[in-house]
């Protein structure tokens, strides 16, 4: 039976480069934003991901020129999930401050995704004979890595801090075994694969949408040929 209940959908950044590449189970996301876009279900982006990397090595200055990427999705837009803030990772525009809980949260989800990952840079940095401030300038890899693990951490945080239904990826991490049924314990809910996701919310449950949209709009390319592909250790 669908999960006709569950219209809360958290897409990962990897949804937003399928869309805009024309890529992965891109008819069935396009579906789903077809959805979003007559209210029948509300798509969610963690602002995490406008701290994604570019492809000249260097970081977007603006969060605008995430939210310019994301209009280029769909009509209606989607609502971003504010993260925690972070020195050097997070836009404080873009972020809200954490305490206790929030920490904690994160602590968890990070040790279920990267357990042999340090939390903290400083610790990350250290273990590995670097300078934190001095790797973290020079975009050593380390830092380049600790960095793309902790944006996973926080879209995680922000899908079950806000309370959504369905964490939308195909990121193979978050769906191994053991970690999967961990971190939907920790309120996830529900982790699936974009055509999983299709089936259980529109398909099955009968919602009428449009076919795909085919005619892409070739600035949407432009945003998603900045990300680096692949960067995910």
């Amino acid at each position: 039976m669908a999960d006709v209940s569950m219209k809360n959908l958290t897409f990962d950044t990897n949804c937003l480069v399928d869309l805009e590449l024309y890529e992965g189970a891109v008819d069935e996301l396009r579906r789903l934003v077809t959805a979003h876009d007559a209210e029948r279900i509300t798509i969610n982006v963690p602002g995490i991901g406008a701290s994604e990397r570019l492809t000249d090595g260097t970081f977007a200055r603006s969060f605008s020129l995430f939210e310019n990427r994301l209009r280029k999705l769909a009509n209606r837009e989607f609502e971003i999930l504010k993260p925690p803030i972070y020195w050097d990772i997070a836009y404080f525009d873009w972020a809200i401050l954490g305490g206790d809980e929030t920490i904690k949260l994160e602590q968890q989800i990070h040790v279920v995704l990267f357990p042999e990952t340090h939390f903290e840079w400083s610790e990350h940095a250290m273990a590995s004979g670097l300078d934190p401030n001095q790797a973290a300038m020079d975009l050593h890899k380390e830092w380049i890595k600790w960095r793309n693990r902790k944006c996973d951490t926080l879209a995680r945080w922000c899908h079950v801090f806000y309370e959504k239904d369905i964490f939308v990826t195909r990121d193979g991490n978050f769906h191994k075994t053991t970690k999967k049924r961990s971190l939907e314990q920790l309120g996830a809910k529900r982790i699936l694969y974009p055509d999983q996701v299709f089936i259980k919310t529109i398909k099955n449950a009968a919602i009428q949408t449009e076919p795909p949209n085919t005619r892409m709009k070739a600035t949407g390319l432009l945003g998603a040929q900045r990300l680096i592909r692949g960067v995910k250790q």
